[in-house]
């Protein structure tokens, strides 16, 4: 008797517990629905912005013979698109005026420190289908510059899934890299900048110069550079050497690539 009075109560306990834990399941999916969290909140445009120094033409190219398509005040603030060799930026005003100016008519901040809180799988996939993001290829590349991070997902456009996640490091503030849609174009194992004097393996290019590759390297191949997680790079996105070769490896021709 004694046996089926305790069988009993542990049924009791175990009864009311299932009880307690459906409660709190159910008001916490409520609080979830009554206050949805807004993913855009958590995640940052990296825009950089500069200052014009001294009233400034702004030209049509930085090459020999161009022209000049308009003018910029001193003091006002632009944000800086694209660099040519540290040399020539082309920025834009808040008025969309665009123009390319010299390096010596432009005041640029400092590189801001690495935002180090990282996302769950869920709010990355919900907020690159909730921007809708599309792509011609079944995968999806997401250049995070506030975190200094690369996703790339699989999939289709509204239903991406994270396939993998890479440290990354990518351009300093004088040599930002390229923000907005682009495509994977061409790619190779090694290339090598005499003007930089460094190069890479596994470069895969995205737009024009932009490319993702491996670590820096000297002409014998020997790593100058370990660093990930910050901006260091000249413009292009650095990843390491393990996640060169499975990028350069997985990802397609025509894939669309995201950055900001």
């Amino acid at each position: 008797m004694r046996v089926m009075n305790y069988q009993n109560t542990k049924v009791l306990v175990v009864l009311a517990l299932v009880m307690v834990i459906t409660l709190g399941v159910a008001s916490g999916s409520s609080a979830t629905a009554d206050a949805p969290v807004d993913v855009s909140e958590l995640i940052t445009d990296t825009v950089i912005y500069a200052s014009i120094t001294i009233d400034t033409p702004a030209y049509d190219g930085y090459v020999s013979g161009r022209k000049q398509i308009g003018e910029f005040k001193g003091g006002e603030v632009v944000e800086v698109v694209r660099d040519r060799a540290f040399e020539w930026y082309l920025v834009k005003s808040a008025d969309g005026k665009e123009g390319w100016v010299s390096v010596e008519s432009l005041s640029i901040p400092d590189d801001p420190p690495t935002n180090m809180d990282l996302l769950p799988k869920e709010t990355l996939e919900a907020y690159v289908n909730m921007k809708g993001l599309s792509s011609k290829t079944d995968q999806l590349v997401w250049v995070d510059i506030d975190r200094q991070l690369t996703h790339v997902f699989t999939g289709r456009q509204g239903a991406w899934t994270l396939k993998h996640t890479m440290p990354c490091s990518t351009g300093k503030n004088v040599s930002p890299t390229l923000r907005g849609m682009h495509e994977i174009a061409e790619r190779g194992e090694w290339f090598f900048t005499e003007r930089l004097a460094r190069g890479g393996e596994n470069w895969v290019q995205f737009s024009g110069p932009y490319m993702f590759h491996s670590l820096p390297m000297d002409k014998e191949r020997n790593i100058m550079d370990y660093t990930l997680r910050e901006r260091r790079s000249s413009g292009c996105i650095r990843l390491s050497m393990e996640d060169s070769v499975w990028f350069y490896s997985f990802i397609k021709r025509r894939t669309t690539v995201f950055v900001n």
